[in-house]
């Protein structure tokens, strides 16, 4: 199975859970996907770790933890596929709206024993917050959560309702973040 197609299932299923706040002022989304090839350029067999190095030269060291079963099957030289998907929702709310609790969810699929080796990790996150800071230029926005703690959110150039936001704004944060990483076994 393709690994596109593996992603849009795992956005699929968990699409659901992402649901708008009830009456938002302004409710804005967009959705940002990735893709890249790496190749494999070491294995640890005794740590678990496999490093990858990217088209630009940059790499990245991951580890596998126990539930990738297939990890013996990654070789020095292969070729990995890596996506990823995320989808943003903001709704502007009524100060008076009521918070909803912190939602910090992940899950973790592998592919079955003796297949090649992948992974698929979900994240969905949710948080009341305070727009603190807008910066038209680069379309980022600066959210401070309810306890003190911020992000920087850039939204794309075709993002509606980005200029709608304003700083002092209650806003509900919603993300929810589909990658996997798939071996090709090309050398």
């Amino acid at each position: 199975m393709k690994l596109r197609t593996l992603i849009a299932a795992g956005v699929i299923a968990v699409l659901p859970s992402v649901a708008f706040a009830a009456d938002p002022i302004l409710a804005f989304g967009f959705v940002v996907k990735d893709e890249i090839k790496a190749k494999v350029s070491a294995v640890d067999e005794k740590s678990r770790t496999i490093t990858l190095v990217g088209p630009a030269g940059n790499w990245l060291v991951l580890k596998a933890g126990p539930e990738m079963q297939n990890f013996p099957q990654v070789k020095a030289g292969d070729t990995v596929t890596a996506a990823m998907e995320r989808i943003t929702e903001i709704s502007v709310v009524h100060a008076n709206n009521g918070t909803p609790v912190p939602a910090d969810v992940q899950t973790l699929d592998t592919t079955p024993k003796g297949a090649k080796p992948g992974v698929i990790v979900t994240d969905r996150r949710e948080i009341a917050a305070t727009i603190t800071k807008i910066d038209a230029a680069t379309r980022t926005v600066t959210l401070q959560g309810p306890l003190g703690n911020s992000v920087d959110i850039q939204a794309p150039k075709d993002a509606d309702g980005f200029a709608k936001l304003g700083v002092g704004d209650h806003v509900i944060f919603r993300q929810l973040t589909v990658a996997g990483i798939a071996d090709t076994g090309k050398k």
